[in-house]
């Protein structure tokens, strides 16, 4: 996906591509009535009443062909695969929880799950369970049920019914309402980072080089809107500034949209040194501005000079037209820099300045902190397009984020809301580590 992001819902940057781009590869084949589907198109949407989750955990669910939720049938011993394009928040998987959200994922004879475009497989076999879910990672009752039946034998009489609200065991507890508090800090982040994408961020930088009007435009009517919801949310008025961030939002997508980015051939090493080089420039500035913020807490552990060695080293290889080599140095130049962001970021702190009546209320105001940082994650990736050794790290970053987080539910389920905090904080931690490294500071 090019351009800037939307935003319809919270922190949500899907803009729906058609089926087209996937095509109907299987479904109900004219090769007659008895050729099974082994091909699906999984796209998202907002939940409407025919969705079986409709009400129930987000307020975006999956579709299946097109079907809101749509109950399908899987024969053991048989190879499916699902063409999945459901935007970069919705990292698509197979699960025994029908509240999906990252829990009992399904990994025999499945391949390249946990991803929001591209094709997943499946060949459901003796050890895959009877009924499974196509969930989300990231959110809650996104997806649809799944019946996995033997070979020769008819699907249940229910294989086509709406899944009934569910009553797992394993079921995540509801979330609880958001206060006040909570819902400010989820609508200050929103803002904020509007506020990077129609500024600074290569989007809008490309607009404004441009020569397309018309993109000119929006891009300075979404800077209205954002200077509307940043103005009206210190008010109070928070409908109101959320109903101009989302406007700003929509503005600089279309903005985006028509002028894209257009995308440097991968096997060009020229092409290549120079997505280093911007790379590497980028982590050095976060290193810096972070270094300068712990002040005298921690000098860091980058060896200055030999990274400096390295990069005039590698310049002067790319200079003499020997890229392949002057980008073998760069990509050890960044393993470098990224290793030593990444060290230097374990030395911040986090300062907390609200005050809340109880811990359970403190405690939902760091989960929806939480969500925030990690509703961004997503966007960093799209808006920073990391190279692969960082998405490593950020992965890594994002994994232990989700951990502690479970960790926290888990605490707060028990009453421990203090306990419950304190993992939920530090989850927090590991996002910011992850968007810094990628750049976002």
């Amino acid at each position: 996906m090019t351009g800037l992001f939307t935003d319809r819902h919270v922190f949500v940057i899907v803009s729906m591509m058609s089926l087209s781009v996937w095509g109907y590869s299987g479904a109900a084949s004219a090769a007659g009535a008895n050729t099974e589907t082994k091909s699906f198109v999984v796209t998202s949407a907002e939940k409407d009443s025919t969705h079986p989750f409709f009400g129930q955990g987000s307020k975006i669910g999956l579709l299946v062909d097109g079907v809101q939720g749509k109950s399908i049938v899987l024969t053991r011993g048989i190879e499916y695969t699902f063409n999945v394009n459901t935007g970069p928040q919705h990292d698509f998987y197979f699960s025994s929880s029908s509240v999906g959200q990252g829990a009992s994922t399904i990994t025999d004879g499945v391949t390249g799950q946990f991803t929001y475009r591209g094709a997943v497989t499946i060949a459901p076999g003796v050890s895959t369970p009877d009924v499974i879910y196509y969930q989300c990672r990231n959110h809650r009752n996104m997806g649809g049920k799944i019946h996995v039946v033997d070979k020769g034998k008819a699907p249940p009489a229910d294989a086509q019914a709406v899944v009934p609200a569910t009553t797992d065991s394993e079921a995540a507890p509801k979330a609880p309402v958001i206060s006040p508090a909570a819902a400010e800090a989820q609508l200050k982040q929103k803002i904020d980072f509007a506020g990077l994408l129609v500024s600074s961020s290569k989007g809008a930088q490309r607009i404004a080089a441009s020569g397309n009007a018309q993109a000119k435009e929006m891009l300075s009517r979404a800077r209205d809107h954002l200077a509307a919801a940043q103005n009206i949310f210190k008010s109070g008025d928070m409908t109101k500034a959320q109903g101009e961030v989302d406007e700003a939002l929509r503005l600089a997508s279309a903005a985006g949209r028509l002028v894209p980015e257009s995308s440097p051939d991968a096997n060009d090493p020229k092409a290549r040194h120079k997505e280093l080089q911007d790379s590497i420039k980028t982590f050095e500035l976060s290193y810096k501005q972070h270094q300068e913020k712990l002040g005298s807490k921690k000098s860091g552990t980058l060896d200055v000079k030999k990274f400096k060695e390295t990069l005039a080293k590698a310049e002067e290889q790319a200079n003499a037209g020997q890229y392949e080599e002057a980008n073998k140095l760069l990509a050890s130049a960044q393993r470098t820099i990224t290793g030593a962001l990444s060290a230097l970021l374990n030395a911040e702190t986090v300062v907390y300045d609200k005050s809340f009546a109880t811990p359970a209320e403190e405690y939902e105001y760091e989960l929806a902190r939480y969500k925030s940082y990690e509703e961004l994650i997503p966007l960093a990736f799209e808006q920073k397009k990391p190279p692969a050794f960082t998405i490593e790290k950020m992965d890594e970053l994002s994994k232990k984020a989700k951990e502690l987080q479970a960790q926290a539910e888990k605490l707060a389920a028990k009453g421990d809301h203090s306990s419950a905090i304190g993992a939920l904080q530090e989850a927090t931690v590991q996002l910011q580590r992850a968007l810094m490294v990628a750049g976002v500071n």
